[in-house]
């Protein structure tokens, strides 16, 4: 049975992304978020209290997955995907083979230096890159994220605009969110999850890309952050975490939000 055939919406299933995904009925959602393993086995190197590192984190079906987003999403929608610099390349071909439209890479600051790889050869990482992708087209929404520092026209004609309805691609700097919480935030509140995603983050992108009331869906939920972003900003919300803790931190965190 479709889980949509039971109007199950507002839930984390403790399952496997792609069970989940094949469950759902075509274009039955409104936009995707999520972050997906990126096959790269991360752990938190610099702690002597390492985290298992995430499951599916040694690869999975890429192209499976991007072929049943596509199918889930509504027409004319729009969906982001988490991913790495070294992975972009053949997570864009997947998605593009799929049927999406790759608009662009947004580029987010992260709330700490990355501190794994070559620490004396490399650069050091302080970005997460996410993957915009539309089915169809879908214009983005008018918000009052951000406020334009001359709001005037640029055209004859045109109206004057307070708020942006087009951003930028790199967002840094205090005027925008940070695409994660630092180390000492997660032990603060005793959350054991390495990749934990800001919610403002995700709430600013849910704001852009949907409507009150729309459906977000999330395969790789880890500790919950979509589902509460969602909570945050008036949409329902439906997402699987396979891993027995992440998804029990998930349940934690929303029933917190939910008192």
């Amino acid at each position: 049975m479709s889980i949509f055939e039971h109007d199950s919406v507002n839930i984390i299933y403790n399952t496997d992304y792609m069970e989940l995904l094949e469950s759902l009925l075509d274009k039955c959602v409104q936009l995707i978020l999520t972050d997906p393993p990126y096959g790269i086995q991360y752990q938190n190197g610099y702690s002597s209290n390492k985290i298992p590192r995430l499951c599916g984190d040694t690869g999975i079906d890429y192209t499976n997955l991007a072929n049943q987003c596509y199918r889930v999403l509504q027409d004319n929608s729009h969906a982001y995907f988490f991913t790495r610099f070294d992975q972009y390349p053949y997570h864009y071909a997947c998605l593009t083979e799929a049927g999406f439209s790759v608009k662009s890479c947004l580029v987010i600051e992260k709330a700490h230096i990355g501190g794994i790889g070559d620490l004396y050869g490399s650069y050091a990482n302080n970005s997460e890159w996410v993957i915009f992708c539309n089915k169809g087209r879908r214009l983005f929404n008018k918000t009052k994220l951000v406020k334009n520092i001359y709001p005037v026209g640029r055209y004859k004609g045109e109206r004057n605009m307070e708020y942006k309805t087009r951003f930028n691609s790199c967002w840094f700097g205090g005027g925008y969110p940070k695409a994660n919480n630092n180390s000492a935030w997660r032990v603060k509140h005793g959350f054991k999850h390495p990749t934990m995603k800001n919610t403002e983050c995700l709430e600013w992108l849910i704001q852009i890309s949907s409507n009150p009331n729309d459906i977000v869906v999330d395969p790789f939920m880890g500790s919950g952050s979509t589902a509460i972003a969602a909570v945050n900003t008036g949409r329902r919300y439906l997402g699987s975490e396979i891993e027995p803790a992440y998804y029990q931190l998930a349940q934690e965190r929303l029933a917190e939000i939910k008192k």
